[in-house]
């Protein structure tokens, strides 16, 4: 039958966690809680035949497993579950019987019945119902026999609102109907008031005693319950705090549903999701999406406009992209995929192609510059020329500046073998309209209207002309320095 679920009654893989005590459940000092902790310790077989014609009976199948007493094994063996594909598995039909075995033992505690001849309040609202819906006599057979019917239907009825409570605390939105088979408004008024409403309170108080379903049982409830996944995906959604934990929660929630058709749908949500939090998260959930839609052959969704705007700024980033998603799909090669993706986003470093052609052509326009210059310097071989390259145009195209300097060069009238700066020909022209003596005070104000030093001018004069003058041209005398006439005299171009 397509979607059954083969029972797990064998299995032993249910380990309890809670530190909670299963049975029986100790409410306190009251004689009920002694009949059960004398039951308990009462020699109890446990290994009962499994050739009993019994064993069918949820007591005696859970008898081991639950740790029963023998008071509890009797209570449970008036259960009858309607199997379904929830109560089916194994690890939630006990947690269902444990959160029965804590509902009835409340009703034992607290729920004290009226009449003080009643030990609990189902036995009295048994007695009740079969007066009001059989009106049996108290002696007669009809009246024990239907009696311990109406007290079965009652904890039957119990059963199915703790499997609904079990059922909510998974995550299950569909319920089991939980209608009462005596619908005589009497009966129904004094069964809501004394066990219905009392025993709502009690689940909706202690659910929180229900085990977390592990990962075996929540991939078989994620398998029969598609939309499962919504509600643990929208916790991970609030708690969100970084792309590393979000994508191993998905991670998480994805092993579980396994086989959940719609795993890839899991990962296509988390992805849209990422895409304003952490684009590099968003593209590996993608991926991992393509992949389940892959292995599923299903038709690939296509990421909305708007996240595609938020996840690439330029159509190169787009093609980019489709690119690794293309490799991806010829290889199957997922972690060449992600890798690809863990670099996307990161600055793209040039290439540098050496074109050898341009290399050539330039070296041929140095060649051609070179030759130009030559030729100028040749036409012109009392002109000083300088160069300057102004802003090209094209890449075969060089401005050049040439300043004439030949007429600075004329006006001279100093040899040219000294080769003075202009400055140097300002300070000996100072000494020859001072002929050739100069107060040191005055020659330091018209040094310092430089920015130069006394010392440093005074020797790069002399040392200059020391070749030729055998000696140096500027002396310091007293408050003075001077310049012997006949030196400088050797100094100018026209002698």
């Amino acid at each position: 039958m397509p979607g059954h679920i083969p029972p797990y009654e064998n299995d032993d893989f249910i380990t309890d966690v809670s530190g909670n005590k299963d049975t029986p459940i100790d409410f306190g000092n009251s004689a009920f809680s002694e009949v059960f902790s004398r039951d308990q310790n009462a020699a109890v077989p446990q290994n009962p035949s499994q050739n009993s014609p019994d064993s069918w009976k949820v007591g005696k199948k859970y008898r081991r497993k639950l740790n029963l007493s023998e008071h509890q094994v009797d209570i449970l063996d008036q259960l009858r579950f309607t199997e379904n594909v929830f109560n089916e598995i194994d690890y939630c039909r006990i947690q269902i019987l444990k959160q029965f075995l804590r509902t009835t033992e409340y009703l034992h505690k607290y729920c004290i019945p009226v009449n003080k001849s009643y030990a609990t309040v189902i036995d009295e609202l048994s007695e009740i119902i079969v007066v009001l819906q059989y009106n049996y006599r108290k002696e007669s057979l009809n009246y024990k026999y239907t009696y311990d019917s109406v007290k079965g239907e009652i904890f039957n009825h119990i059963l199915k609102l703790c499997e609904n409570n079990v059922r909510e605390f998974y995550g299950i939105k569909r319920k089991i109907s939980t209608d009462f088979p005596y619908t005589h408004p009497d009966i129904l008024e004094k069964y809501h008031k004394k066990i219905v409403s009392k025993v709502e309170v009690f689940l909706t108080e202690n659910q929180y005693q229900i085990l977390d379903a592990d990962a075996k049982t929540n991939i078989i409830l994620n398998e029969n319950n598609t939309n499962r996944w919504k509600s643990r995906f929208d916790l991970i959604r609030q708690d969100y705090t970084n792309p590393f934990a979000f994508e191993r929660e998905i991670f998480r929630l994805a092993d579980v549903n396994i086989k959940n058709p719609s795993v890839e749908t899991i990962f296509f949500e988390a992805s849209k999701f990422a895409a304003d939090l952490d684009k590099n998260c968003a593209l590996r959930l993608y991926i991992h999406y393509l992949d389940k839609s892959l292995l599923m052959q299903s038709d690939n969704k296509q990421l909305a406009k708007a996240i595609q705007k938020s996840l690439f700024s330029t159509p190169e980033q787009i093609k980019d992209f489709e690119r690794i998603l293309n490799d991806f799909t010829a290889t199957r090669n997922l972690e060449a995929a992600i890798e690809a993706v863990n670099h996307f986003y990161l600055p793209k470093r040039k290439k540098i192609m050496i074109d050898r052609a341009a290399i050539e052509n330039v070296q041929k326009l140095d060649s051609e510059v070179s030759q130009k210059l030559t030729d100028l310097l040749s036409d012109h071989e009392d002109e000083s020329i300088s160069i300057t390259v102004e802003e090209a145009k094209n890449e075969n195209e060089i401005i050049f500046n040439i300043e004439n300097k030949s007429q600075d060069i004329r006006a001279s009238k100093y040899l040219e073998e000294f080769s003075f700066t202009a400055i140097q020909k300002e300070i000996l022209e100072i000494f020859e309209k001072h002929s050739f003596t100069v107060l040191q005070a005055d020659f330091s104000d018209f040094l310092k209207s430089r920015k130069l030093f006394i010392a440093s001018s005074i020797d790069s004069i002399n040392d200059v002309c020391y070749e030729v003058l055998d000696d140096i041209l500027i002396e310091e005398e007293d408050e003075y320095f001077t310049i012997n006439p006949n030196y400088y005299k050797q100094l100018l171009n026209h002698d």
